[in-house]
């Protein structure tokens, strides 16, 4: 092999790196380890997530990407450049990326993020949004003429688009992801139990016992923190119900999102993605019961495809080795002289 092709989900919550023929070869938080005085990454990925809440002196741990895009320049550079050094090793040759973006990102935006992958070790870079990457990821052949609905749900952001022969008729990006579902139970827990709780914790809880819909025999989980009253440690019997309610006001945004751009779809649209499965991606897809919720709010068959949170960047491979489709629609390779990278 004289180089390699590498398809990035670079995400607000993880980074996804695949290679053609071999699958995914990198799945880790996009989290980086500071050193305060040098302002360089000590470490990134799940070593740095970890440490969240509980960091020495001297070290700050930082998300460099918020809600889908690039927050923090060098930081980002940097943990790329640590990510794609772990999968190309030793070889000398400089890899082509397919990169995801979010569906509605500004020019500015699709620079930057070009930019810092060129910087981080890349030859050059063609940017697909999430939600035509998560499509291909979900065996939607790039090709196929008959409209697609796949809502992309990850960390920072929620793209949903109507996936079309190789392109989007229809396109959306709500500010919601996994990390506010987070936010939303530390918000909760601390307002009905006086309970302060990391947002490591809120995450375990979302995983362990949260749902999009009620369960039938609830099932209960103890949420340890700190008590706002006291300040002594405090351990909180919670119930998948109480989160759900919780959860609710922000799924009933997603939800009425997606009500919002069936609405203004093409009555050819409409007849496509009723006659075949709404496909969920990303990483808060794996929601216990959102497929049912969002059954009900629209009315449609509704699938979460298998190993969600990989889907976009096996999409980007599948990308690498459609490229003389995505030609026709404007897709194409950056050099760092298209975006006047010194």
């Amino acid at each position: 092999m004289f180089g390699y092709d590498l398809g990035v989900d670079l995400g607000t919550s993880s980074v996804v790196i695949s290679v053609p023929d071999k699958g995914v070869v990198l799945n880790e938080p996009s989290y980086v380890a500071v050193d305060t005085e040098t302002e360089k990454i000590l470490y990134a990925g799940r070593r740095a997530y970890f440490l969240q809440g509980r960091e020495p002196k001297g070290i700050e741990i930082v998300q460099p990407v918020k809600n889908g895009v690039i927050s923090n320049y060098s930081l980002t550079q940097q943990m790329v450049h640590y990510f794609i050094n772990r999968v190309i090793k030793n070889n000398i040759f400089r890899p082509r990326v397919v990169a995801c973006v979010p569906a509605l990102a500004t020019e500015v935006e699709k620079r930057t993020l070009i930019s810092v992958i060129i910087r981080a070790g890349a030859r050059s870079v063609c940017l697909i949004e999430e939600p035509l990457c998560a499509a291909f990821g979900a065996g939607i052949d790039p090709i196929h003429p008959s409209g697609v609905f796949v809502i992309d749900i990850g960390g920072g952001t929620t793209d949903m688009a109507v996936v079309t022969q190789g392109s989007m008729s229809q396109t959306e990006t709500v500010g919601i992801g996994g990390d506010d579902f987070d936010a939303e139970i530390v918000k909760y827990l601390k307002e009905k139990y006086s309970l302060l709780v990391g947002m490591r914790t809120a995450e375990d809880i979302k995983k362990a016992i949260g749902c999009a819909v009620e369960r039938n025999e609830p099932i209960t989980m103890a949420a340890k923190g700190r008590s706002l009253k006291n300040g002594l440690p405090l351990v909180q019997e919670v119930t998948s119900n109480e989160i759900c309610e919780c959860l609710q006001p922000l799924l009933t945004q997603l939800t009425d999102a997606a009500q919002v751009m069936v609405e203004r779809m093409s009555p050819q649209l409409v007849a496509d993605i009723t006659s075949s499965d709404l496909l969920l991606t990303g990483g808060s897809a794996g929601l216990y019961g959102i497929d049912t919720l969002f059954a009900k709010a629209l009315g449609l068959d509704v699938r979460v495809i298998d190993e969600p949170a990989l889907c976009a960047s096996k999409g980007a491979c599948v990308a690498l080795n459609k490229m003389h489709i995505l030609d026709n629609y404007g897709y194409e390779f950056k050099t760092k002289e298209d975006v006047r990278i010194r």
